[in-house]
């Protein structure tokens, strides 16, 4: 119990002690009790003592009762708590009167009242801030861990709350938990990159941070949450109209360890769902379950599946085969339930998100939206969005390849952003990559695999690829390559030789068209 000396007296425990002098420190406050069994006991105070005594060995010494008063004084002690049968239930007049001088009160204590029970009752018990309530530390504890328990970290806030008065938060995976409700500064950093520490004080896993704009000062008291070992997030108790004190810190430090039980559950819990999702999403958008099986397990997840919908996948995998991370895909999920709602059928297939969505007009505008936030959250590799065109759920398995096919065919088109719906294809839908991979690759080496082997083959294929793009006109084409259209001719007359074609003729002239398009995507293996 950490609590100033007016509050401690007004409890029943303490109806029978009268302050017989220096009311003015009432206020002091009172951190552990310490029994004075000598004149120099003084010198081992630690600060806020509430010092009891029947104060025998200053019996008969005015110079030492009153050099006693002053270094209790001095030396930080609260108060002092005597016990007067041994000065015939009269405290002496020079005691009196130092206490007076030195704001120190000096508080009777009835004879049957044992030490060790003020002891027990100062070092065993909380105060609460909010409702006034007095109970024994471990039970205070024991409300914490239940509150974990029955109401989860919020549950751990309120607690929290009511035994420190502080506005209490959680910062646990991208998110931040405040109680009371919107009582957290407008102005507070949830990036902890930008707390400046001030110092260890309670122990290792508690610190007080501060942050400053201007006028405005924040401070406040916080502690890592860990489980197995590892940093999950931090719990904090915010500052306001009072200095932290010693209960803050106990409080806070149990808190910590009830939000670590706690978050140890969530994401128990959260790994045994995504499980299930995995294994549901693999089931359903490779059409081994049936409509309504399907509809039952959505329900089961809390999905809502439109007869027809949009597949969308979105390729957030890099080249080194990692897999997505937890955190990672927590900050999605949220994304998700932001942008596109709380029901929408999503999860993860390795390192792909898979979304099934009914149709909207915006459909695309919130498919960009989504792609940015994405991106911005896993900005260390590249991601590509396929969109299938709409289907039912009996043709899921086929809109699920169609966005396949839209990442493998417009990856190779290299668009930025890189969405790619598979409506918006045109001529590439007919390229089912990879079964026809080899007849393409075939086909580029009858056409195009002659020019690619002369010296000056970028020149020949830029020449080429800019003439069909002109309608086939040599003065537009020679604008657009900075070149004499004499230049054009000559390049396009050794195409037609090395290649063996005639783009006179529209035969020719498609074959070659085709070639061209096709070259993306044999260029990328």
């Amino acid at each position: 119990m950490e609590i100033s000396l007016q509050k401690l007296l007004s409890f029943n425990f303490f109806s029978k002690s009268e302050v017989l002098a220096g009311k003015r420190g009432l206020k002091n406050l009172v951190t552990c009790v310490t029994v004075l069994d000598s004149p120099d006991a003084y010198k081992y105070l630690k600060g806020g003592d509430f010092v009891i005594t029947t104060a025998y060995g200053i019996l008969h010494d005015d110079h030492i009762q009153q050099e006693v008063i002053r270094s209790l004084a001095l030396n930080g002690a609260s108060g002092l708590g005597i016990k007067l049968r041994f000065f015939n239930n009269q405290l002496p007049q020079v005691m009196r009167e130092t206490a007076d001088n030195y704001n120190l009160p000096i508080i009777c204590i009835p004879d049957d009242y044992a030490y060790t029970d003020i002891y027990e009752f100062v070092s065993a018990n909380m105060i609460s801030r909010v409702t006034g309530e007095v109970k024994r530390e471990e039970d205070v504890f024991k409300e914490i861990n239940e509150s974990a328990y029955q109401d989860g970290l919020i549950g751990v806030l309120k607690t929290l709350y009511r035994w420190t008065g502080l506005v209490a938060a959680i910062i646990f995976d991208g998110r931040v938990y405040v109680y009371p409700k919107n009582k957290l500064p407008g102005l507070f950093p949830a990036d902890k990159t930008k707390w400046r520490r001030r110092g260890s004080i309670f122990n290792a896993n508690i610190n007080n941070y501060c942050w400053g704009n201007g006028e405005i000062m924040l401070e406040w008291l916080s502690a890592e949450i860990k489980e197995q070992g590892r940093a999950q997030g931090s719990i904090l108790l915010i500052k306001e109209n009072r200095n932290f004190v010693r209960d803050d810190y106990i409080l806070l430090d149990c808190a910590s360890s009830a939000c670590a039980m706690e978050i140890k559950k969530i994401r128990s819990l959260t790994n045994e769902r995504r499980k299930y999702q995995k294994s549901f999403i693999e089931s359903f958008f490779s059409g081994k379950i049936s409509k309504e099986e399907a509809i039952y397990q959505a329900e089961d997840l809390n999905y809502h599946l439109p007869e027809e919908g949009i597949t969308v996948i979105v390729n957030i995998g890099d080249n080194k085969g990692n897999i997505i991370s937890e955190q990672k895909m927590n900050v999605i999920e949220r994304i998700v339930t932001r942008i596109l709602g709380t029901q929408l059928m999503f999860g993860f297939l390795d390192n792909n998100i898979v979304l099934y969505l009914p149709y909207k007009e915006n459909l695309l505008s919130l498919m960009k939206e989504f792609y940015d936030e994405i991106s911005k959250t896993v900005s260390h590799t590249e991601v590509i969005m396929g969109i299938s065109r709409s289907a039912v759920i009996s043709d899921v398995a086929k809109s699920f390849e169609e966005a396949k096919s839209a990442i493998h065919i417009g990856s190779c088109l290299n668009l930025v952003p890189k969405i790619y719906s598979f409506s918006n294809l045109g001529f590439y839908r007919l390229l089912k990559l990879p079964e026809i991979y080899e007849e393409m690759v075939k086909y580029y080496e009858d056409y195009l695999l002659p020019l690619k082997k002369q010296n000056n083959s970028k020149d020949l294929i830029a020449t080429l690829s800019y003439f069909i793009e002109n309608n086939y006109n040599y003065k537009k084409t020679a604008q657009k390559l900075y070149v004499h259209p004499n230049t054009v001719r000559y390049r396009i007359a050794l195409i037609e030789k090395i290649c063996r074609v005639n783009l006179k003729y529209a035969y020719d002239r498609l074959n070659m068209e085709v070639a061209l398009k096709i070259l993306p995507l044999i260029n990328i293996k």
